[in-house]
């Protein structure tokens, strides 16, 4: 579904990521763990585009993105590949004018030109999905933080993406809120979603991720199932990271 070659990122003389190769599988629930500054949003924001990355290849589904092509011809690639991939943000990111329904139908509506009573009907579908259909006409300032992240996940599941990015999203939350976001993604994960998940939530990287990707200064340093990782990881430096968290 996903591949990353030789990607690097760069802001002015400040190296961010280095020669990145990744490969996930279709319905494969990867998450990327490592000390903060790592470069582990940097990456999830490469992948879709919010931040263009400096060399390398990246190819979701059958659309490929070269640091060598033309100016319009990545901006296309780049549209293309987020017709595939949904993204959930720490910030919820939630249009505050806008009651819950409305936020969550108003891009299918627009981008993919889904009539308003067919868009309802799937807006109503997501958020029963998450919990929160009885909130549908409130306004985001009179939900939860936890309540405002799941309908951020519905309206992302609007777009019918084939990848779901999630970039820490529980770290903005009070711990009592965080298990309601994570068992929404827990449920998509037995859906069969293939996700991407930057997470300091080390449960969650044990119970639910194929594998587990260990970033640090900009590199991976190692990856494997999470049974091996916890268990005994390859590197000191993601063994340091392990104690120092506690795991």
């Amino acid at each position: 579904m996903i591949e990353v070659n030789k990607l690097s990122k760069s802001f002015s003389e400040l190296v961010v990521l280095q020669d990145i190769h990744i490969q996930i599988r279709s319905q494969e629930i990867v998450v990327l763990v490592g000390p903060s500054g790592s470069g582990k949003s940097t990456l999830l924001r490469c992948l879709n585009g919010l931040e263009e990355p400096s060399e390398g290849t990246i190819r979701v589904g059958n659309t490929r993105w070269e640091a060598s092509m033309g100016v319009q011809a990545k901006k296309q690639a780049f549209r293309d590949i987020r017709w595939l991939t949904g993204m959930v943000f720490q910030s919820f990111n939630l249009f505050p004018h806008m009651n819950v329904l409305e936020n969550v139908i108003m891009a299918p509506m627009i981008a993919r030109k889904i009539p308003k009573e067919q868009a309802v009907q799937l807006g109503e579908d997501l958020l029963s999905k998450v919990g929160l259909l009885e909130k549908k006409i409130e306004y985001p300032s009179r939900l939860s933080g936890g309540q405002q992240q799941r309908v951020a996940i519905a309206r992302s599941l609007a777009m019918k993406p084939q990848v779901m990015l999630f970039d820490e999203p529980t770290s903005a939350l009070d711990p009592e809120l965080t298990g309601e976001v994570l068992s929404v993604m827990k449920q998509l994960a037995t859906e069969g979603m293939t996700m991407i998940v930057v997470t300091h939530e080390m449960r969650f990287a044990r119970e639910v991720a194929d594998r587990v990707i260990f970033m640090s200064d900009g590199k991976i340093q190692e990856e494997g199932v999470p049974d091996q990782f916890f268990a005994e990881p390859k590197t000191e430096r993601a063994r340091k990271f392990l104690r120092q968290i506690g795991e």
